[in-house]
């Protein structure tokens, strides 16, 4: 029986009028989680994190049904797995043994920003696997789609895009899978490729064409034939213009990053400060000229004072001639 057959006979028994509930949504996957000592109450959480959001990975993979139960295996960070794994990495899926591992201390390494989205990211990897029959799936379409199916594109996805284009510059798809191999950096910017590059995809030939092409090579076709049979596109020109569409970030990046816009930044900064000190300089003069006609102010009322006693006091005392006398 071949996987396409066998996908319709799925979609025609959820169908079933005693099943119709369940035809109108995909169905969710089943979870066992499981985790070592000390890592218990983490576990409890993952298990009542919600599975709604697994849907989308449901539809990206043109699944109704998820298949068995996919287990879930929390790893702390003193357990030999972990110190053999690469910091960057936090997590990873098997779907040949529907397993999941997720090194929980990593969860908010990019692209994943917490427990929920890496569980999302690593169950979707393991749908994938099933919906393609078991047949290798690029690493780059992989990453892209289990990432267009935990979240929405960010400012990190795009700030990371960027920076790509001032990296590594336009990337063919074989530079694209040796990057997830370099290192932390080149990882990440790995994923930012992929996951702009499938969402270009998404929105070009629809929700379904990942499904369609996961189908495609359920059915033995390689990925360049599955893709264009699924899409009507070539592979190749689809990049292409992708990278085509980019080409805004790279009239800006060079002049953002150039001499001149440092320079330019260094200068206007110089003049920021200059009109800074002298705004403050005049504030300190007309402050101090401020003090300066206090205290006039003051002498003169001083002085008037001083007139205004020395009046009376002549006025009381009629024989004062300003000549010097003694009272006994």
């Amino acid at each position: 029986m071949t996987a396409r057959l066998a996908r319709a006979l799925a979609v025609a028994a959820v169908a079933l009028p005693w099943d119709a509930p369940a035809a109108a949504q995909p169905l969710l996957p089943t979870l066992n989680v499981d985790a070592p000592v000390g890592l218990e109450s983490l576990a409890e959480q993952v298990r009542e994190l919600p599975l709604e959001p697994l849907t989308t990975a449901m539809t990206l993979a043109g699944m109704t049904h998820p298949g068995p139960p996919i287990n879930v295996l929390l790893i702390n960070e003193e357990a030999e797995l972990a110190q053999n794994t690469p910091r960057w990495i936090a997590g990873f899926a098997d779907g040949s043994r529907s397993l999941v591992v997720m090194f929980p201390d990593r969860a908010r390494g990019y692209p994943t920003d917490g427990l929920d989205t890496l569980l999302q990211h690593e169950v979707a990897h393991v749908l994938f696997a099933r919906a393609a029959g078991g047949q290798l799936v690029p690493r780059w379409f992989n990453e892209g789609l289990a990432m267009a199916a935990e979240r929405p594109a960010g400012l990190s996805d795009r700030s990371r895009l960027a920076w790509t284009l001032v990296w590594d510059g336009t990337l063919d798809l074989n530079q694209l899978e040796t990057l997830f191999g370099q290192g932390r950096g080149a990882s990440q910017r790995a994923y930012a490729v992929s996951g702009a590059l499938v969402r270009e995809v998404i929105r070009a030939y629809g929700d379904d064409a990942p499904g369609r092409i996961l189908e495609e090579l359920a059915d033995g076709a390689t990925f360049d034939s599955a893709f264009r049979t699924a899409t009507g596109a070539p592979l190749n020109w689809v990049v292409a213009r992708f990278w085509r569409t980019q080409q805004h970030w790279s009239r800006w990046i060079p002049l953002l990053t150039g001499p001149a816009f440092l320079w330019m930044g260094i200068t206007s900064l110089a003049v920021l400060a200059i009109v800074v000190h002298r705004r403050r300089r005049a504030a300190r003069r007309a402050a101090w000229d401020e003090e300066e006609r206090i205290e006039a102010e003051l002498a003169e009322a001083r002085r008037a004072a001083e007139r205004l006693a020395q009046e009376r006091l002549l006025g009381a005392d009629p024989k004062a001639s300003g000549s010097s006398h003694e009272v006994h």
